[in-house]
C-alpha cells in the first residue's frame, strides 16, 4: 500500500496525463472505482464541487443514474471558473437528464430537503486540491451535510476541509462514514486523530498504467513484510554468528545515550556488543549492561578498532567537540562494515557531507526533524518528507527520518512505518533506534532491511506500552524488544 502527500499526487495526475491518458478519461475510471462503494443505495445526493473532484462525482452520478438510482446532483463554484473535465461531465449529465442543480445560497433549503431523504450523500467538492478552510457555499454546505442524522455520508479522496498533508482540519470538516481514496492513502490519513472525519478509509486503484514507485510514493510497512524477514534463531547459532558490533558512543556528559543504545542491541539479539567510550560510560555498563564488552576511548581511534566488526554505531551521546569530530571522520574513512550515524554524529556529519560519497560502507543515518534540517535545507516538515530521499540518493545513503511514521528511504525505494505513537516523544528514544538497527544490521540483515525493522519493531514495543501509559519510558521499552520479536517469530511458524 502506498501513500502520496497533496504535492505528489497533483504530480501523478500531471504524469498520466503526460502518459497519453485523457483527464476525461481519467475521471471515468475513477468514478468506476468509486462505483461499487456507491450502487447498493437507491436514492443519492451528490454534491459536486468546481474541479476534478467535482468531475468524479458528476461522473459517478451519471453511472448511478442509468443503473436507475435516485440520483441528484448539486454543482456550485464559477461557471466561469470550473475545470475542463467539470464542465464535460456537466453536459454529458444534463444530455442524459439527470437531475441537477447549480446551486447558490437561495438553494441550500432544496439541497437540506432532497438530502434528508437521501440514503447517501456524496463529498465531491474539493479532494486533495483544496489548500486552505471552505468558504461561501461550500462552508454552509459541510456543516449542513454535518447535520445530517442517520444518512450515510462518503467522501471522494478525502473529505472536504481536512489538510490533505497533516489530518488536520482548516476549518469546518464534513464527517463522512466512508472515504473512497483514489491510488495512494493520503498522509493526512496516518494520522489517527482525524479518522473521526474520515470513517472507514477505502483504496481503489484506477484501471491505468502503475506509476507509484516510478514517481517516489512511499510504501507503509506492513506485518507481512515484518513477519517475512524477521529470522528466527537458529538451533545451531552462537554468539558468534549473530554479529559482532561496535558502538563508538557516550561520553562523560551523555551517558544514557550509549547505555540505552548499547542495550537495546543486546536486546534485540546481537552477539556480541562493544562499547568503545569514556571511563565514566564504561564504569556505568559493567552495572547497566554487564553483557557488553568495552574499550576505553582514547584521544584518537586505533585502526585496529575497526577489525572484526559486523557493524558500527556511532554518534549517540558522543559530544560536540574537535576529538568527537575526528572520530566520526576516521570512522567514516576507515569502517570495513555498515556503519549506523545517530545523535552527535549526524551533526557533525552535517559539516563533511562529502566523506559520505566516498565511504566504502553501507551508511544508515537516522535524523529527527531537526538533525536533517542541518544535513539538508528545508523550509517545514512537508519539504522533508519530498527531498528525503532525493537526499538519500544523492549521498548513496539509506536515511531513517524520525517522526510521526517516519521515513526509510536508500533514494529508489521509499517506505513508512505504521507502528509507534506520540507518548513515544521522550528523550533517549532515538539512542534505542539506532541501538536496535545496528544490531540488525550486525545480525545480517541488508542494511535497509535492518533499518525498516528496527523502525517498526521499536514502534511495535512503544504501541504495547502506550495503549496503558501516558509516556513510553526508552528504558522499559527495551525491556519488550525480545517479546515482541518472539511473538511475530511465533506467529510466523503458526
Amino acid at each position: 500500500m502506498y501513500v502520496a502527500t497533496s504535492k505528489q499526487m497533483k504530480a501523478y495526475d500531471e504524469a498520466l496525463l503526460k502518459a497519453g491518458y485523457s483527464i476525461e478519461e481519467l475521471v471515468d475510471k475513477a468514478s468506476n472505482a468509486i462505483l461499487p462503494h456507491c450502487k447498493d443505495y437507491n436514492n443519492i445526493v451528490i454534491v459536486c464541487g468546481p474541479g476534478n473532484n467535482g468531475a468524479d462525482g458528476l461522473s459517478l452520478g451519471i453511472k448511478l443514474h442509468l443503473r436507475a438510482r435516485n440520483v441528484k446532483l448539486y454543482c456550485f463554484g464559477n461557471p466561469d471558473k470550473l475545470s475542463r473535465a467539470n464542465n464535460y461531465y456537466i453536459d454529458q449529465a444534463q444530455e442524459m437528464e439527470v437531475p441537477i442543480t447549480f446551486m447558490d445560497e437561495e438553494d441550500i433549503p432544496l439541497f437540506i430537503r432532497d438530502a434528508r431523504k437521501a440514503d447517501v450523500v456524496v463529498d465531491a467538492m474539493f479532494g486533495f486540491g483544496l489548500n486552505s478552510g471552505v468558504r461561501g457555499i461550500a462552508k454552509r454546505l459541510v456543516n449542513e451535510i454535518n447535520g445530517l442524522y442517520d444518512i450515510n455520508i462518503i467522501a471522494i479522496d478525502i473529505p472536504t476541509g481536512l489538510d490533505p498533508n497533516t489530518g488536520i482540519p482548516y476549518g469546518e470538516v464534513v464527517c463522512a462514514n466512508k472515504t473512497v481514496t483514489l491510488t495512494a492513502i493520503k498522509q493526512a490519513f496516518l494520522n489517527e486523530e482525524c479518522h473521526m472525519y474520515t470513517g472507514e478509509i477505502a483504496i481503489e486503484l484506477l484501471d491505468v498504467k502503475d506509476l507509484r514507485h516510478e514517481l517516489g510514493l512511499a510504501k507503509l510497512v506492513s506485518p507481512s513484510w515484518v513477519k517475512h524477514h524477521l529470522k528466527s534463531r537458529s538451533y545451531y547459532g552462537h554468539k558468534g554468528v549473530y554479529g559482532k558490533v561496535l558502538h563508538i558512543t557516550g561520553c562523560d556528559y551523555y551517558r544514557g545515550a550509549s547505555l540505552l543504545a548499547s542495550r537495546a542491541a543486546v536486546y534485540s539479539g546481537s552477539g556480541i556488543v562493544c562499547v568503545c567510550s569514556s571511563e565514566k560510560v564504561i564504569d556505568a555498563l559493567s552495572t547497566a549492561i554487564p553483557e557488553c564488552t568495552s574499550l576505553l576511548r582514547g584521544n584518537s581511534l586505533d585502526l585496529n578498532v575497526y577489525e572484526n566488526r559486523d557493524a558500527i554505531l556511532i554518534g549517540s551521546g558522543l559530544g560536540l567537540n574537535e576529538q568527537s569530530e575526528r572520530y566520526v571522520i576516521d570512522t567514516i574513512k576507515n569502517t570495513k562494515c555498515p556503519l549506523v550515524i545517530d545523535g552527535d554524529g549526524l551533526t557533525i556529519v552535517s559539516n563533511h557531507l562529502d566523506l559520505l560519497k566516498i565511504c566504502s560502507m553501507p551508511v544508515i543515518l537516522t535524523p529527527h526533524y531537526g538533525e536533517f534540517k542541518r544535513l539538508c535545507s528545508c523550509n517545514d516538515e512537508l519539504e522533508m518528507v519530498e527531498k528525503v530521499h532525493r537526499f538519500a540518493l544523492e549521498y548513496g545513503v539509506i536515511v531513517v527520518l524520525k517522526g510521526p511514521n517516519t521515513i526509510i528511504t536508500d533514494g529508489k525505494e521509499i517506505y513508512r512505518n505504521i507502528t509507534a505513537n506520540k507518548a513515544m516523544a521522550t528523550a533517549g528514544m532515538g539512542d534505542v533506534l539506532a541501538g536496535m538497527i545496528s544490531s540488525f544490521v550486525g545480525q545480517g540483515y541488508l542494511p535497509k532491511d535492518a533499518a525498516i525493522l528496527g523502525t517498526y519493531l521499536h514502534g511495535s514495543c512503544g504501541d504495547v506500552i502506550g495503549d496503558n501509559s501516558y509516556t513510553v519510558i526508552p528504558s522499559k521499552l527495551i525491556n519488550l524488544i525480545p517479546k515482541v520479536m518472539h511473538e511475530i517469530v511465533k506467529e510466523k511458524k503458526g
